[in-house]
């Protein structure tokens, strides 16, 4: 079985260029309310369609996550997009959709999700009984503990999901070269109860300011294998 290479994928630039192609219409999801209001900067995206996701998910001010399936083990193909200035959020998404095999998303409460097949994953649907994490803890940090958790690891069992055996993971994307540290905030615990694990990622996500969440399943011929990693932070 190969294994996947995750950090490849991760490769991203976005840039001003001088001649752009202006995305396709496209109708906005109806439960997108927030998305006709937001516009873009001229952005000149390469990257795995996740990767593009997350950057324009920066860009508009939002947090959230993205989650896609691959039919074997190798990572997400890299491709490029051209984003015109003033272009809607809704409309680059659109384009970044033409990537995936039947691709939905939502932008609602700050946050935006992207499901390259169309239904939410099993697993992001798995109830979340308790979990206390800290504003001030890294999200990174904060998704590997949520990785471990009873009624996770549980759920993928169920599922027929291993964890992705991964090297390193994935790296901060630079977005129009904004890669200074953040400040560290002050320590403040929050808890869930009884949610989604959707909604957990969401609105820990929301909490660290245009960090993205990915969530990845790779169908391998020895199996189901899964990753839930920060593409942003």
């Amino acid at each position: 079985m190969k294994k996947p290479s995750i950090a490849a994928a991760l490769f991203l630039v976005a840039l001003p260029v001088a001649a752009q192609i202006s995305p396709s219409p496209a109708a906005q999801s109806p439960d997108s309310p927030e998305s006709p209001t937001i516009v873009l900067p001229e952005l000149n995206l390469k990257g795995s369609g996740s990767t593009m996701f997350a950057t324009l998910v920066r860009q508009a001010g939002l947090s959230g996550g993205v989650a896609t399936s691959r039919p074997d083990c190798s990572p997400e193909p890299v491709a490029a997009v051209s984003i015109q200035a003033g272009t809607k959020l809704g409309n680059a998404l659109a384009e970044i959709a033409k990537l995936s095999p039947r691709p939905e998303w939502r932008v609602q409460d700050g946050t935006a999700n992207f499901f390259a097949v169309g239904a939410i994953p099993p697993i992001l649907q798995t109830q979340v009984h308790a979990f206390s994490w800290d504003k001030a803890t890294p999200f990174r940090e904060v998704l590997g503990r949520i990785r471990q958790l009873p009624e996770i690891t549980e759920a993928a069992s169920k599922l027929g999901l291993r964890e992705a055996p991964f090297e390193g993971g994935s790296s901060a994307i630079c977005v129009r070269g904004d890669c200074t540290e953040k400040a560290r905030p002050e320590t403040a615990i929050e808890t869930e109860k009884d949610v989604p694990l959707l909604e957990v990622l969401n609105r820990i996500a929301k909490a660290h300011n245009g960090a993205v969440w990915g969530y990845v399943e790779y169908h391998c011929d020895e199996g189901t294998l899964f990753s839930l990693n920060a593409i942003t932070e």
